[in-house]
């Protein structure tokens, strides 16, 4: 029979979800995940699903990316960490309400793209993710659909496009297979001498 195995000291423990983080990309820090991990197994214990409940009316305007309340930001620099939590309707952070770029300002100063430098980890989630690609999929969700009709339209538009395109071409083909006899060459000029002599020579 197998012995069972020795509990990790919780050293051990901390430096494996350190290294499982790192190894994976999340941005999450090993205390942070070790909480969150927790207050699961415990809502797990009580039969409970773990969620925040948050007003879905209620967060921070993003250009086209709306950050619920609750939503922390964070900002990566000089190896430190800086946060910022969507309160209400406002971002704030080290106790004033921000926008993402005034965040990044204030962390590095200029040179920073807010989009490219913070990531997002929305409530209830247990993973941060760009903040850029967060942007391109709220983007992509809330592209126009067009009509049947506006479809239809568009493709016809193309076609005669491309119809129109197709009889240039072909026009253009023609003109530059036609044989060299049919094109008209220009006469050599004569010198007014030549012409005395053809005149003289009529008479």
């Amino acid at each position: 029979m197998n012995a069972p195995l020795a509990p990790l000291a919780p050293s051990q423990a901390m430096r494996r979800l350190a290294d499982f983080l790192a190894d994976s990309g999340d941005t999450l820090t090993a205390p942070e995940a070790a909480a969150q991990a927790i207050d699961q197994w415990i809502a797990a214990k009580r039969g409970q699903l773990l969620e925040r409940v948050v007003a879905p009316d209620r967060g921070y305007r993003w250009k086209t990316l709306f950050l619920p309340e609750g939503t922390r930001l964070r900002m990566h620099c000089g190896g430190r960490s800086y946060d910022a939590t969507v309160e209400g309707s406002d971002l704030i952070y080290e106790g004033r309400a921000v926008s993402p770029r005034q965040m990044t300002l204030s962390v590095a100063g200029k040179g920073y793209n807010a989009w490219r430098a913070l990531w997002v980890l929305l409530p209830g989630a247990m993973r941060w993710r760009p903040a850029s690609l967060l942007r391109r999929e709220a983007e992509h969700q809330q592209a126009p659909t067009m009509s049947p009709f506006e479809a239809m339209n568009a493709a016809a538009q193309c076609m005669s496009q491309t119809l129109q395109t197709a009889l240039a071409l072909v026009d253009h083909a023609t003109a530059q297979a036609l044989p060299a006899c049919e094109r008209r060459t220009p006469q050599p000029r004569r010198r007014a001498g030549e012409l005395l002599e053809d005149v003289c020579m009529q008479d």
